[in-house]
This record gives structure tokens, C-alpha cells and sequence, in this order.
């Protein structure tokens, strides 16, 4: 019998246990939820992509730069079109900028997916907000995927014609052993030879880009000129009556002329030796005829006035004459005429003073080795005629006289401006 004192209230054990009990399932429950994240609060954040792939479930991880910053919390769609719903932990919001980009990757071929997001060049200096709807960049195909495509492929091959084809092809390259090896290594020392060369090709390149820019630039003029091309062509057809009979009074002038030509050639030949020598020479006197005529044209309208000296009417002139006294008298062996006399600068034709005799004074004989003496040419000062006088008054004396004459004394020309 169990003593009891009055006063004292104990629980049942009963009632221990199931206390016991409840404490253990709420752990439980406590755990449950706190593993499962029911308890944390999430930003949701849409994911719109063409697939979600076949390895993409719920729960799978969010990553930013290989750290988790989120979930896949459902998926909607199917293999060809998805949309993911996105939970993104709080405390991770202020390093995603709001115009971040995501993908759908995977870490193996058969492994699951994850959402990978991507920082842009520029980033947001704002985070992302919840509610915001992102757009995969692309998806990366599995295994699964590329077997399905393989299969679909190999179910439009019709299975005769592929074994056709590769009976042919076994067929063709029977025998041509050595020659496929020769043509391996060939290629091999072709692919040697361009690596070696890859800089020039670079180069190339480079120098291709800037010609397909200047291209690109002046592509509305080249437009424009195969337009008018197109234009002229257009024209060329309209008029194709006129131009056939352009093309045959040409055709029939060339014949005309051969007619012509043709017996006569050799009389032309003999026409152009006969005349080349004129022509060389007045090749030859080509400036003085250009200095004789632009000095006439400058004396008719400068300094000459000669159309005012000729009365301007073709039929009258007037003149101011005047008489000057000779050269100097003629002496021996200085003023011997000198055969084939050459003038002008190294014997060559020159203009002298022409065309404008103002500006280049005093005036020079076109001809300098005449034997004019070692003064001037033509005397800029006639001074006397020659160095003596004489004086034949005394003959009209009433008892007549000899005249008186001075010997002229055996000096050279009369004084005149110093030449160079």
C-alpha cells in the first residue's frame, strides 16, 4: 500500500509519458520543417525557359558564382517549354542586381540541373525585387536529349539505302589505303605549313576586316552606281534600233576607210618621212615662233601700241623716224663672218628678249657668235660713228685747201652700257 501524505499531488506516470510523447513528435515536426525551409521566408522570382530538362526537379539549388542563393520551388510545363517558380533566400537579395541572367546548367551529362545565374557586364545598382521574371539564356542538353535526337534521326534513315551507301563507300575506299595515308600526311604538312603562317593569316584577316568596312561604307554608292547601271542598261535596250545602226555605218565608215587607206599606205609612209624633217625643225624653232608671236601680241597691245602706230585700220601708219650713224667701221680679223653661227643658250634656238623686250633691256641679238665684236650686239648708244672727224670747209675758201681729216685712232667700238 502506497503512502501518500495529505496535501501531496504527484502527475500520474501516464501522464509523464504522453508528455513524453507530444514533446518528441513536436521535435520531430520542429525538424522536419526547419530541414524542409517551412519556416523561411523566401522572395519568389519567375523563370521562363523553351525546356526545363529532364533532370530538373523541385528543390533543385539557385546559384550565384557557385553559391547557393535559392531554390526551384515548382515547375510548371514540360520538356519543351517550363516555367520555374524561384525562391531566393532574403539575406542573398543585395548581391543580385536586377538585371541578372540565368541558365539552366548541369555539373555532369547525367547529373541534375540548377539554375545558374549569370552577372551581366553592367550590373543593376538595384537588387532584384520579388516578383521579377527572368529568361533563361539557354539549356544545357543532356544525354537523354541527345540519344532521343539520335533516335529520331536514325527513323527517318531508310535502312537499305544506308547500307547502299556504305557498301559504296567500303567499296570505293578498298585499295586506297596508301593513297588515303599519303593524303593524310599531305594534309598533315599542309596544316604544318599554314600554323607556321598563322600571323600573316591574322594579318589577313585584320586587313580583310578594314577592306569589308570600307565595303560596308560605300555600299550606298555602289548601290546607287548598279542603279544607274541598271538605268543604263534599261536605256541600251530601248534604243537597241539606233544602236545596231550606229554599230553598222561604223562598221561600214572602217571598211570605207581601209578602202581607202589601204592603197595609198605606202604613199603616206613616204608622205611622213618626207615631212618629218620639216617638222623637226620647226620642232626644233618651236620657241622662237612662240616668242615671236607673244611679242607681237605684246607690242600690238602693250608696250608697242601697235595698233594705234598703224592707224587701227589695216591701210595707214605712222612712223617717227630718225637717222643714226653707223656701227663702227669694219676691221680685220675681228668682223669675219663665222660660218654656221649658233645663238640662244648652249647653241639652242632662244627667245632672245622677247616676248617682253621692256623687261629684259638692253635688247640682245637672237644670233651671239655673228662677230658683232666684244661690245654690244646691236649699239644701245650710238655715240659717233667712228673715233675720228674730218673737215672739208677749206675747199670753199676762196684760195681752196685740202681738207682736214683725222686718222681714226685704232680703238675699239663706240663707248656704250656695260654688257654682262
Amino acid at each position: 500500500m502506497e503512502y501518500t501524505r495529505p496535501g501531496d499531488r504527484r502527475l500520474h506516470p501516464r501522464v509523464w509519458a504522453l508528455i513524453l510523447i507530444c514533446t518528441i513528435v513536436a521535435l520531430i515536426a520542429l525538424t522536419a520543417a526547419l530541414f524542409g525551409g517551412a519556416l523561411r521566408s523566401f522572395v519568389p522570382v519567375t523563370l521562363t525557359s523553351d525546356r526545363s530538362g529532364l533532370v530538373m526537379e523541385p528543390g533543385a539549388a539557385v546559384r550565384l558564382r557557385g553559391v547557393d542563393v535559392g531554390r526551384v520551388a515548382d515547375i510548371d510545363g514540360g520538356p519543351r517549354s517550363a516555367t520555374l517558380k524561384l525562391e531566393l533566400y532574403p539575406d542573398q537579395i543585395l548581391y543580385i542586381p536586377g538585371n541578372v541572367e540565368a541558365e539552366i546548367s548541369a555539373s555532369t551529362a547525367f547529373g541534375n540541373k540548377f539554375v545558374n545565374l549569370v552577372l551581366p557586364a553592367h550590373p543593376d545598382s538595384h537588387p532584384i525585387a520579388a516578383g521579377a521574371v527572368l529568361r533563361s539564356r539557354n539549356v544545357t542538353a543532356e544525354s537523354n536529349t541527345v540519344f532521343d535526337n539520335l533516335v529520331q534521326l536514325l527513323d527517318q534513315v531508310d535502312p537499305a539505302k544506308l547500307n547502299a551507301i556504305l557498301s559504296a563507300l567500303s567499296e570505293g575506299f578498298r585499295g586506297q589505303g596508301p593513297r588515303i595515308g599519303e593524303a593524310l600526311v599531305a594534309s598533315n604538312e599542309v596544316l604544318a605549313a599554314l600554323n607556321s603562317r598563322t600571323d600573316v593569316v591574322q594579318q589577313d584577316l585584320i586587313a580583310l576586316k578594314g577592306a569589308a568596312d570600307a565595303y560596308g561604307a560605300a555600299a550606298p554608292d555602289l548601290l546607287q552606281t548598279l542603279d544607274s547601271a541598271a538605268s543604263t542598261s534599261r536605256t541600251v535596250v530601248d534604243h537597241t534600233s539606233q544602236l545596231d545602226a550606229l554599230l553598222t555605218g561604223v562598221v561600214g565608215l572602217s571598211r570605207a576607210g581601209i578602202d581607202l587607206i589601204a592603197p595609198n599606205q605606202g604613199n603616206l609612209v613616204r608622205a611622213v618621212n618626207v615631212l618629218e624633217p620639216t617638222t623637226g625643225l620647226l620642232m626644233k624653232y618651236n620657241p622662237v615662233y612662240t616668242c615671236t608671236l607673244l611679242g607681237a601680241v605684246e607690242h600690238l597691245n602693250g608696250l608697242g601700241e601697235g595698233y594705234r602706230v598703224t592707224g587701227g585700220n589695216g591701210r595707214t601708219t605712222m612712223l617717227d623716224a630718225g637717222l643714226l650713224l653707223g656701227d663702227d667701221q669694219y676691221r680685220y680679223p675681228d668682223h669675219l663672218p663665222i660660218v654656221a653661227a649658233k645663238g640662244g643658250p648652249g647653241g639652242k634656238p632662244g627667245c632672245g628678249s622677247l616676248p617682253d623686250v621692256s623687261k629684259q633691256y638692253p635688247v640682245r641679238q637672237l644670233v651671239t657668235n655673228t662677230g658683232w665684236g666684244s661690245g654690244a650686239d646691236i649699239r644701245t648708244n650710238p655715240g659717233i660713228g667712228f673715233p675720228g672727224w674730218a673737215n672739208y670747209f677749206p675747199v670753199t675758201r676762196a684760195i681752196p685747201q685740202p681738207p682736214v681729216v683725222r686718222d681714226p685712232a685704232p680703238a675699239g667700238p663706240a663707248p656704250g652700257p656695260a654688257v654682262p
